[in-house]
């Protein structure tokens, strides 16, 4: 009878020390799958950014706060963001046409090379969101206060729908 009592104590001991290890686990998968939950949400939105750019003639200030209406707002169905916590870089470059026609060049001397190769190469227009989460006190063992989670996508000037994008020029027919 002695020998079933001290099994019971020993059983007891380990469930002591193992109790708190498995507790600390659960809230640290609990944690990382809410912070890969926020990055899919960042790059969801990320996306439809660029997506406004590339589709639509909208500016800059009306793109961000859509993004923040996407995140952010209580009426939206899932789960939201603090806006406080957000930050949304956009860029929009618009594209630029060609001053010189390479098919029509009689005159070389005359041509300035080195800016029409810089005309010929696209600007990029993107979309960067980051939001900043607050390490809990039991995961600061990793030494950091704070986690960022980003997101930025790029996209090159004047693509899209051409009935939609930013393109003011017209094209030649050369046939």
């Amino acid at each position: 009878m002695k020998y079933f009592k001290q099994l019971r104590g020993q059983a007891l001991v380990e469930a002591a020390l193992i109790v708190p290890l498995i507790i600390v686990f659960l809230f640290t998968i609990v944690y990382f799958a809410s912070l890969v939950l926020t990055w899919q949400q960042i790059v969801t939105a990320t996306k439809y950014g660029i997506d406004l750019i590339a589709y639509t003639d909208f500016d800059k200030k009306y793109i961000e706060n859509d993004i923040k209406d996407y995140l952010c707002n209580a009426k939206t169905l899932g789960r939201t963001l603090d806006s406080k916590k957000l930050s949304i870089a956009i860029q929009i470059n618009d594209y630029m046409p060609l001053d010189v026609d390479l098919l029509d060049i009689t005159d070389l001397h005359s041509l300035d090379v080195f800016s029409s190769i810089k005309q010929l190469v696209p600007k990029k227009s993107f979309v960067e969101i980051t939001y900043s989460y607050k390490m809990p006190r039991i995961l600061k063992i990793i030494g950091k206060d704070n986690i960022k989670i980003s997101s930025k996508l790029e996209v090159l000037s004047g693509t899209g729908n051409p009935k939609f994008s930013r393109r003011k020029t017209k094209y030649k027919e050369r046939w």
